[in-house]
């Protein structure tokens, strides 16, 4: 669920490109950074456009993208704002795509308020449900490479600050999404007012305030000088706006900075203190995750790396050093010297703390410990210096007891191996790997790629009876899309326009969606197939019932692209001891059957094939459903291959059709047992449709018709049954 816009266009020289982002960067007085593979345009505080650069031939592609909805409207008018100006000054042909339509329309209101206001709900919406289905905690557009708050139950972290969207959403009903998102989004205006310079000292104190001293480090006199400097340029400009006084006071004093009157400035009030990191945060390296007080500073040095507090006195240093080893490599290290304080076992791994000992000229002087950690195919040293062996001591076996750490999804290759085959359109591949997995393994994503691969492959009931089977909490916008799209094209529009309306709630900028939507309320069904007339239609079920049998059942397509064919069961007899599948609506495509055959009135037909009796016709597993597959892949032959079939025709399947049978192939002919005139039905108009009967075949007979001819291989099969048999004798071997 996001928001934004991206450019794309192709260029022969990069640099000149660059230039003109410097030049662009230089007006505006922003800034701008490259490397040979990409650029960056940095417009305020979190709000950047990435460009990267990928060779296609002798050209370069140019793909830009920005993302809006961490900021605001204001920042999407902004930052096209300053695309536009790109595009102009570097006079390149860009394609921009907008999923607001702001680029098009210019209209301020109208983007803010039915894409931004709407984003802004929604993401709230969907948080409270996670919620109320288990979910301890979320986060809205937060980097999790960067530090992870600490929890607190019920609510949800984000660089505007920790929101409670259960009270966030009684806001919106009682006050209105206005009031709200003037709070949420940091540039909310059109324009960069007093609300905008507050909003952004405001998510810098949440996000990245040290709230330590400006004469710790440059880091902290960067961070504090920036939060003093745009709190104070909004009271300038608005001195009615609520204004957090009590952290704006605290700051100025670490800045060791006279203050501004702001005594009476209203008070700015949030449900929790401001500063993510006046507590706790967690830090991850690899797959593990250790927790630090959030003022501590991060250092690289040449031979070691790691976070320090950066007092005078009481000090702390935490170094750090990681590999990955292989699983079966990976040990302690040999340490007989060393005092062993505790072993302990933590969630995905265990651990071991040593005591290194210290100076030996007083209770302050520094004191060591090394705590040595074993995760999945990673070894993590940790080296925790602190002044007096009492603070080293506590300080470290705090530490070991929050450790935590993450196991590699052992699928992982197998979802980069699925896009790919989703990409190469091999999706029956995507179906078999999935479908190899036990399904107590399967995981909410899996299960979506596999009804993917079956919405692909038109196999629409097997995409919505799996989607089904994924939990409550695991139903998001992609979710109930997917459940959207295989109803839509089993032409149930009003099941297929709540999932759709569903999934547009959680994700209000999905395009497709609206079009979907669209769709389904006009009523305009997805296929127009070409269908018998109704007297047709009778025709052909009188000679079905009067050469083959009365059908009691029949198998209705639901989904119908191009044709629309159903299958009538006939059941078995004393008579005819076997079951009897014929296609009903193949014929209404009149085939491309070539001129010198016209006076033959081959255009039309059905199929017909003879199945044992005992033989379970309504089980959908492939080794009992692959003849009524193949009677609809017939059916559509035609039309596909702007072809025609007729008798003798032979189509290869390549495999064997099943597991339980070597067949691989197929033959038409006449149909056998029926009497004269089954092969042919006359229709109303003097139109004729031919009635074939599907023979499986084996490669070597399929090879044999090939290099002779269907007569001379019948010729050898006339001992053989009319009615399918999978382990019958080949008659070319």
């Amino acid at each position: 669920m996001s928001i934004g816009f991206r450019l794309t266009a192709k260029c022969k020289n990069i640099s000149s490109f660059q230039e003109s982002l410097d030049a662009v960067a230089a007006r505006n007085n922003i800034s701008a950074s490259h490397t040979e593979d990409y650029s960056e345009l940095s417009l305020c505080r979190l709000g950047n456009i990435f460009f990267n650069y990928e060779p296609e031939g002798d050209e370069i592609v140019i793909a830009g993208d920005c993302q809006t909805n961490l900021l605001g409207a204001g920042f999407h008018k902004y930052a096209t704002e300053i695309a536009c100006e790109l595009i102009r000054q570097s006079e390149l042909s860009f394609e921009v795509e907008d999923d607001t339509e702001y680029y098009e329309h210019r209209d301020f209101e109208r983007m803010r308020s039915e894409h931004f206001y709407s984003w802004l709900k929604a993401i709230m919406k969907l948080c409270c449900e996670r919620m109320e289905q288990g979910s301890d905690m979320s986060a809205i557009c937060w980097d999790y490479n960067k530090y992870i708050p600490q929890g607190v139950k019920g609510t949800v972290v984000s660089p505007f600050g920790r929101i409670n969207p259960h009270h966030f959403m009684e806001r919106i009903e009682n006050e209105g999404i206005e009031t709200l998102a003037n709070e949420f989004f940091m540039w909310n205006n059109e324009e960069r007012d007093a609300q905008f310079y507050r909003n952004i000292a405001l998510s810098a104190l949440w996000e990245d305030c040290y709230f330590m001293p400006s004469a710790r480090s440059d880091a902290d006199e960067e961070i504090n000088a920036f939060i003093i400097g745009n709190l104070e340029k909004a009271v300038e400009m608005d001195d009615s706006l609520p204004f957090p006084k009590e952290d704006y006071l605290l700051l100025c004093r670490l800045a060791e900075q006279e203050p501004v009157d702001v005594s009476f400035l209203p008070d700015y009030v949030h449900e929790f203190p401001i500063g993510y990191r006046k507590g706790k945060v967690t830090y991850k390296l690899g797959n593990l995750s250790f927790d630090l007080p959030g003022h501590y500073l991060y250092f690289e040095e040449e031979d070691s790396r790691g976070y320090y507090d950066g007092v005078e006195e009481n000090w702390h240093v935490v170094r750090t050093l990681a590999y990955s080893i292989p699983e079966d490599k990976v040990n302690y290290l040999e340490d007989n010297e060393n005092v062993l304080v505790e072993e302990k076992f933590f969630n995905n791994g265990k651990c071991r703390l040593y005591d290194l000992g210290g100076e030996e000229d007083g209770s302050d002087s520094e004191y060591v410990c090394q705590c040595q950690i074993i995760t999945e195919h990673q070894f993590t040293l940790f080296t925790i210096s602190c002044e007096g062996k009492g603070e080293t001591m506590a300080f470290s076996t705090d530490f070991v007891e929050h450790l935590t750490a993450s196991k590699e999804d052992k699928y992982d290759k197998l979802l980069e191996q699925i896009e790919q085959w989703h990409t190469d359109d091999e999706e029956q591949k995507i179906v078999d790997a999935i479908l190899a997995i036990p399904e107590e393994e399967w995981n909410a994503e899996l299960i979506g790629l596999l009804a993917r691969a079956y919405n692909n492959q038109e196999e629409y009931l097997k995409a919505i009876d799996c989607l089904l089977t994924v939990e409550e909490e695991d139903k998001d916008a992609l979710w109930f899309y997917r459940l959207g799209y295989a109803y839509y094209y089993m032409n149930q529009l009003e099941k297929a326009q709540k999932a759709f309306e569903r999934s547009l709630e959680l994700d209000p900028d999905d395009d497709d969606v609206k079009e979907f939507i669209d769709l389904c309320k006009s009523g305009e069904s997805p296929y127009d197939p070409e269908m018998y007339d109704p007297e047709e239609m009778d025709a052909l079920e009188a000679h079905i019932d009067k050469y083959f049998g009365k059908s009691k059942n029949v198998f209705h397509e639901i989904a119908s692209p191009d044709i629309h064919v159903d299958i009538y069961i006939i059941e078995p007899t004393r008579k005819r001891n076997y079951y009897t599948l014929i296609t009903g609506g193949m014929g209404a495509h009149r085939m491309n059957v070539p001129q010198e055959l016209a006076e033959y009135k081959l255009e039309r037909a059905e199929l017909v094939i003879y199945l044992p009796a005992d033989w379970d016709v309504y089980d959908h597993s492939e080794k009992n459903y692959w003849p009524l597959r193949w009677l609809k892949i017939l059916a559509r032959l035609p039309i596909g291959e702007d072809s025609w079939l007729g008798w003798g025709h032979t189509v290869p399947n390549g495999e064997p059709f099943a597991e339980n049978t070597r067949f691989s192939g197929i033959m038409l002919i006449n149909p056998e047992n029926v009497k004269k005139g089954a092969d042919v039905c006359q229709l109303p108009n003097g139109e004729e449709v031919n009635f074939y009967q599907v023979i499986p075949l084996y490669e070597e007979e399929m090879n044999f018709k090939v290099t002779h001819n269907a007569e001379t291989l019948l010729g050898r099969m006339d001992k053989v049954s009319p009615v399918v048999d999978i382990h019958r004798a080949s008659v070319c071997e």
